[in-house]
Parts: structure tokens; sequence; C-alpha cells
């Protein structure tokens, strides 16, 4: 239990340094640059799904992993809306977005984003996920390959499997209520949600589905009809427990027809936060090959 708590706060404190650095250049950017930004909520069905919009261009829709909002990617944001339109959401019951009342499942936030690109008339987008919001564009490729015409994955299992009994454990870990990152990124969610009193509802549905999900086989991914980039790390704390630290992204690569793997060796689960600019390069040298 000491070796989950020690690990924890690490992971914590990475990210507030990696996140106070990347929000500190974004600001910045955003003075300096005045950058074309739109900003809003759009009903989908059950729950209010907000968003941030950046610049022109192809649109690139950004989606966030668990417990986070669409202000992960400022690490992201600058270099990737001077060549694109970036659309930056929150995941429902995640940051401004309401919780609705369904189950929060990839395929439901599948759904919404179809929804959002449909409701800001997109057209067909390139995604860019992290962890769950890689989880989610797995769903929406599958469920609506109309509307993707890329992935980046970052971070990203596609099947509970893919977890050791160790990374399970760095699950639990987290999601317990009182552990320092749950508490801080509850802290932070209540500080936005424009829906504070439905807190402990939030976390029990996300507990669900990070125990049960996500449940993708491989035959699913061969199905998958996008180009696809997966960004595979080393030292990712929730995948690289295999005796080959890079075997999950190697089979994610593998199964999906037309996929490729860049590797950030050294790189972490947190590596958009920690190295931004080797992923931005990472992401547009794969979107200038397409």
């Amino acid at each position: 239990m000491g070796g989950g708590l020690a690990t924890d706060l690490s992971q914590s404190l990475r990210m507030i340094v990696s996140s106070t650095l990347n929000s500190s250049r974004y600001y910045l950017w955003m003075l300096r640059e005045h950058p074309e930004r739109a900003k809003g909520r759009i009903d989908v069905g059950d729950a209010g799904i907000y968003y941030l919009s950046y610049g022109r261009g192809g649109p690139l829709l950004m989606l966030h992993g668990g417990f986070a909002y669409a202000e992960t990617w400022a690490g992201q944001i600058p270099e990737l809306a001077q060549r694109h339109r970036v659309v930056a959401p929150d995941s429902r019951g995640h940051g401004r977005s309401t919780l609705g009342t369904m189950p929060i499942t990839f395929r439901q936030m599948a759904d919404d984003m179809a929804a959002l690109v449909e409701k800001l008339d997109l057209g067909g987008v390139h995604l860019v996920g992290w962890s769950d919001g890689g989880c989610t564009s797995l769903a929406m490729a599958l469920q609506r390959p109309d509307l993707v015409r890329s992935m980046v994955l970052l971070g990203t299992p596609f099947n509970t499997k893919n977890y050791t009994a160790a990374a399970k454990q760095e699950i639990e870990n987290i999601l317990n209520p009182r552990s320092p990152s749950m508490l801080g990124l509850r802290s932070v969610r209540r500080m936005m949600t424009p829906e504070p009193h439905r807190g402990r509802e939030f976390l029990d549905k996300m507990s669900s589905m990070w125990r049960e999900l996500p449940g993708f086989t491989t035959e699913d991914l061969g199905r998958i009809e996008a180009p696809t980039l997966v960004i595979g790390c080393d030292h990712d704390e929730f995948l690289s427990l295999w005796p080959d630290p890079l075997q999950v992204f190697k089979d994610t690569a593998a199964a999906i027809p037309n996929a490729r793997l860049e590797v950030v060796r050294g790189g972490t689960h947190f590596v958009a936060l920690e190295r931004p600019h080797e992923v931005n390069a990472l992401i547009l040298a794969f979107l200038d090959s397409l």
C-alpha cells in the first residue's frame, strides 16, 4: 500500500508541474496571438457537452483522458491550432459538461462526440485521443467511420486484458476517493462543473467504467478503416508493465489495418503533458503524411 501511495504522490506532483508549465505557455500564447477562439455547450441527448475551438483548417478533435478536461491539451493547442481547427471538448460529466443520465461508457462518449461533430458541422475529423479519449476514439472509428478521417492514440488500451495485475491495483489506488490523485481531481472538477452535487455519482460511474472497460477485441480493431498513429511509451504506468513494455502498443498497431507505431523512449502515460513538443511533432508529421 505504501508503494501505491508513493507512486500516486509522484504522479500527482508530475502532473501538477507539467500542467502548470503548459498552462503558462498556453495563456501567454492566448495573450500574444489572440487566436480565433470559440466556446459553448451543445446538447447531445441527455448531456450537455462543453467545447473549446481554436484556429482554422482541417478539424482536429482532441479527446482528453479520464477525470481531465479540455485544457489538459494546453501543451498541444498552440502548436496544432496554427495549422488546424482544434476542437477540445470536455467529456460527459468532466469539466464543464453535464453528466446526463446514461452510464459512462466509451461507446456512449463516442456517440456524444459524433453528435458534437455533426452539430458543429465539422464533417470528417482527425481524432487525437489520450487514455480514455483514445478508447472513445476507437469506439467512434467503429461506430461512425464516416466521421473519422484519422486517429492518433496515446496511452490507449483496447481491452482490460491489456492491464497486468499490478496495473489494475494502480487503477484501484487512484479510484480510492481519498487517494492524493482523486482528491486533487475531484477538487478541480468541483470548481469547473455546473453540477457540483453529482460528484459522487460521477465517481461511481467512472469507477464502473474503469473496472469493466474497455472491451474491444482485436477483431474489432481489424474493422477500423481510419489511418492510425499509435504513440507508444516504454514507461507508461498502466500499460508498460509487461515483460515487453511496448507490447500493448505493438498489439494495437498490429491489429488496426492501416496503423503505424511511433515510440517515445522514456515516455510515460502523461507524455503529452510532460513532453508536448515531441508529441506535437509526431502528430503533425502523421497528419502531413495523409
